[in-house]
């Protein structure tokens, strides 16, 4: 994996991954509407397309794994101040090694957004699925909230309370969230805990949303044209050290193309899906193994 920063209002991490052809944590879709999650060979998710597209129903089976590692509070109580862009650029790079190294998650090969967001009040409150283990997401409307991949423990959970403190000392580490278009929302893929401690104290979560890039082939692009900028600057830089007048000259105008290049920065693209290995038969065969009566309800819609 390769990173950039990204020179945007609000920061984070551009990630360069190379090597990965399947992910660990994947979609995988048949025909009438029917998807499924994998990870990375246990079936965590199953979803059905409402058949007019008003939504669309989930069952979670109980079985997910997140790719990172448990957080540590002394390791929360080393990174702050809160909130600051040295603290989200810090959690940052920390949750792009993780996701690195784990063979759990959704990197594939593309370009990748890491990166904070403040989200819309309503997509942790009202669009917040608390539903479990089924859950209808109602894109009529107009759900585009967050979906957790395992139930909200309660508020009084051992490791909930331990959130808490942190929460009061403000070093809560963020919630990571994999924005996945196909439900036209997010993905909690870590920090359950976290995020039922910040409801339960009443505050806003610090969120990193891990998204894929538009296009990849514009991406590659974008990514060699900021980087020969980044490494002409440093040259010129160098020489405005040494106190001569053209380089400065030719510092500030390198420095404004690259706020230039930076404002082309690629678009969050949609969520890669591949295809369920039999198709249609074997998605049913699945869903009956784990979600029976699930199954049953949305057959009947």
């Amino acid at each position: 994996m390769h990173r950039v920063n990204l020179y945007a209002a609000d920061g984070g991490l551009g990630l360069v991954v190379t090597g990965r052809d399947m992910p660990g944590l994947r979609l995988e879709v048949a025909s009438g509407g029917r998807l499924l999650l994998r990870q990375p060979s246990r079936l965590v998710l199953l979803g059905k397309v409402h058949r007019w597209n008003y939504g669309v129903h989930v069952y979670r089976t109980g079985g997910y794994v997140s790719p990172l590692p448990p957080l540590r509070a002394d390791h929360a109580r080393q990174v702050t101040p809160l909130g600051s862009a040295a603290w989200f650029d810090r959690w940052a790079h920390q949750f792009a090694s993780w996701l690195d190294d784990a063979d759990t998650g959704p990197l594939h090969n593309g370009f990748w957004f890491l990166r904070p967001r403040r989200l819309p009040p309503y997509c942790l409150r009202g669009d917040l699925t608390q539903d479990y283990p089924a859950a209808y997401l109602d894109w009529l409307e107009g759900w585009n909230g967050v979906l957790p991949m395992r139930q909200l423990p309660d508020a009084d959970a051992a490791r909930v309370k331990a959130y808490r403190r942190q929460a009061r000392e403000q070093v809560l580490p963020p919630i990571l969230l994999w924005s996945v278009s196909g439900f036209d929302g997010y993905l909690l893929i870590d920090g359950h805990c976290r995020l039922a401690a910040a409801l339960a104290e009443g505050i806003e979560p610090s969120v990193l949303v891990l998204a894929i890039g538009s296009d990849p082939e514009v991406d590659h692009e974008w990514l060699d044209h900021a980087a020969a900028h980044v490494e002409l600057l440093d040259r010129v830089n160098e020489q405005a050290v040494r106190g001569r007048a053209d380089a400065l000259r030719a510092a500030d105008a390198l420095t404004r193309r690259f706020a230039d290049v930076c404002a082309d920065l690629p678009q969050e693209g949609r969520t890669r899906a591949w295809p369920v290995r039999g198709g249609v038969r074997a998605w049913e065969q699945q869903a009956a193994g784990v979600a029976r009566g699930w199954l049953a309800n949305v057959k009947e819609e």
